[in-house]
Formats: C-alpha cells, sequence, structure tokens
C-alpha cells in the first residue's frame, strides 16, 4: 500500500513538471491561441457627440430634433417655431467646424431671437472634418509582455549589455522580426475636403426636407461651412432669391481662394449678408477678398458689416448687435 502512495505521488510530481516546462515557452499572459483571439482596437473619443449629449440636457425638449439621414442613422437639429400669427419663413443654420448647433457666437442668438421675428429656426449639427490622417495602430493583440522573444537561444555575443547589470538592452524588445515599422497614413486634403462635403450635404438635405417649403428659405452659414457647400451651391440647388448670411468664414484645409471667388461669381446677383470680425486681421484680410469677388461679379446686394466689439464679449453686446444687423438685414429685404 505504501509502495502504490509512493508510485501515485511520483506520478503526479512528473506531470507538474511537464507543465511548468510547457508553461516556460509561453509568453505571459495568455497562450497563443487566446492571444490570437483578443482584438484591441484604437481608442475612438467622439467629442462632438459629447458635446451634443450635454447640450441635451440643458435645453427644452420641444427645441430637440432628430432627423433621419437612413433608416438606421440620425443626426442632432434643434428647432424653434416662429412666434407670428403670419411666419416671414424659415432660417436654417450650419454651425462651424468643432461646433454644437447653439454656438454662443453667431447661431445661438439668432436662432433663439429670430423666432421672435416671425423666423422658424432650425440648428444643425455637423460631424467634425478631419483633414488628416490618423497612424495606424503598430502594437498588435496581447499583452506588452508577450511580445518578449519567444526564444530559448541565448542571445547573442554581439548585443550590448548594460556594464552594471550584465543584463541584455534587448530584452524587452523582442526578435528584430517581430518589430513592426510605424506607418502614418496620409490623407490628401482635398479628397478630405471633398468625403466630409458629401456628409455635409446630407445633412442639409434632411434639414431642408423637414423644413418642407413654407415661406421664404434664409441660409445661415457660419465659419467653415459656406466651403462644405461651395459644390451644392453651384448647382443652384437653394432658390436665386433665397437670401445666404455668412458669419465669421474661416478656410478649411484642403480649400482655395480662387474656388470661392468663382463661387461668388456663380451666386450672381444674390442677397448675402457678410459678418466678419472686424478686429480679427486674418478675417479681415478675408473679407477684402470677399469684397472684391463680389465687386467682380456685379453683386449690388451683397453686405458687408464687421463685428466692432469683440466677439467673445461676456455681456452679450457682440450677440445683440449681430441679431439687430441681421433681422434688420432681412426686414429690408423684398
Amino acid at each position: 500500500m505504501k509502495r502504490l502512495t509512493f508510485l501515485t505521488l511520483l506520478a503526479f510530481t512528473h506531470l507538474a513538471f511537464i507543465s511548468l516546462a510547457q508553461a516556460a515557452d509561453t509568453p505571459f499572459g495568455l497562450d497563443d491561441e487566446e492571444e490570437q483571439e483578443v482584438k484591441v482596437e484604437r481608442a475612438n473619443p467622439d467629442p462632438m457627440g459629447e458635446m451634443l449629449a450635454a447640450l441635451v440636457k440643458e435645453l427644452p425638449a420641444e427645441e430637440v430634433v432628430n432627423l433621419t439621414l437612413n433608416d438606421e442613422e440620425t443626426f442632432l437639429a434643434l428647432e424653434r417655431a416662429a412666434l407670428s400669427f403670419k411666419p416671414k419663413g424659415q432660417v436654417l443654420m450650419l454651425p462651424g467646424d468643432r461646433q454644437h448647433p447653439n454656438w454662443p457666437q453667431g447661431i445661438a442668438p439668432l436662432r433663439q431671437v429670430l423666432p421672435e421675428y416671425g423666423w422658424t429656426t432650425l440648428a444643425i449639427s455637423l460631424p467634425i472634418y478631419k483633414s488628416a490622417g490618423v497612424a495606424k495602430r503598430t502594437l498588435g493583440p496581447g499583452p506588452l509582455l508577450g511580445y518578449i522573444s519567444k526564444s530559448s537561444e541565448p542571445a547573442k555575443s554581439s548585443e550590448k549589455s548594460d556594464p552594471d547589470t550584465g543584463a541584455d538592452v534587448g530584452f524587452l524588445g523582442g526578435d528584430e522580426d517581430e518589430q513592426e515599422e510605424v506607418v502614418v497614413e496620409v490623407v490628401d486634403p482635398v479628397e478630405a475636403l471633398n468625403a466630409h462635403r458629401a456628409l455635409i450635404e446630407a445633412r442639409l438635405q434632411a434639414a431642408l426636407q423637414h423644413l418642407g417649403n413654407q415661406g421664404k428659405q434664409v441660409l445661415v452659414l457660419q465659419g467653415e461651412s459656406i466651403y462644405w457647400l461651395q459644390p451644392w451651391l453651384k448647382t443652384d440647388k437653394l432658390p436665386k432669391k433665397s437670401p445666404l448670411i455668412l458669419l465669421y468664414v474661416e478656410a478649411p484645409a484642403g480649400a482655395d481662394s480662387v474656388s470661392f471667388a468663382e463661387l461668388i461669381k456663380h451666386l450672381g446677383n444674390r442677397p448675402i449678408l457678410d459678418i466678419y470680425a472686424g478686429q480679427n486681421t486674418l478675417q479681415a484680410s478675408w473679407a477684402a477678398e470677399r469684397k472684391a469677388a463680389y465687386l467682380r461679379a456685379g453683386n449690388k446686394q451683397a453686405v458687408q458689416m464687421a463685428v466692432k466689439v469683440p466677439v467673445s464679449s461676456s455681456d452679450g453686446t457682440d450677440s445683440r448687435w449681430l441679431t439687430q444687423r441681421v433681422e434688420g438685414w432681412l426686414r429690408g429685404l423684398r
């Protein structure tokens, strides 16, 4: 009986030794099969989504509208109905890049105040413009220590060692053939601009379909929005008599002033209100270029106004100035 117990114990000891030997050839953390199944994805933050989620919590529920792009995708818009027995029309607003549809400078005061003068306002959210490529992930799946060389061969004598500790410098680096090169995906700014324009046009069409055709339609384009809609405006999908309001125009990467001047020429004698920050040197320079384009196009209905106060003034002076000028200009149109 004692001999049987001794043999059983010896067998278990032998099996345990084999298991430990096999584990020594496996990378720390996961075995080969499990490591292949693990999928590590690059973190994909959504700053616009977070911004819109916070915005929805702050605004009245009756103003929030989810417009449909297709059967599975929607986007956020903010709508206020005209406070008038006889509405004057509809004002569709597009914010600048990385701005939400209730942006404090420009969009927010107009969409909140114009309904008091008989205008229905609809401000839509836009995706963030990605003008540059993102570097591809170079670290494969699995824990970091799993990339330690699996080779059981001793280190080559040519490798450098730490003179103090005698440890190999390349211990954590793994074999040279297992290291990956950093690959950066380069995107043509013009191609990125065209792809983004398609996304914006889809949202614009959904917004116009939501509003329907009830009175005069006014298009407010803030920041880079005028550049997003260049191809769309050239197709004359916006009625010729529909007013166009430009707020603090910015040029995105991939845009050029020549095509923008051609757009202004194509718009002809359309009513245009062009408001820019007069204290901003770059804004003033771009405004001068647009003024020359209006003159060359023979547009006598194009009006430029420079904001005399800081756009970010905390006392609301800029908001009052903006709403008064825009409402007065709209009232003066035939």
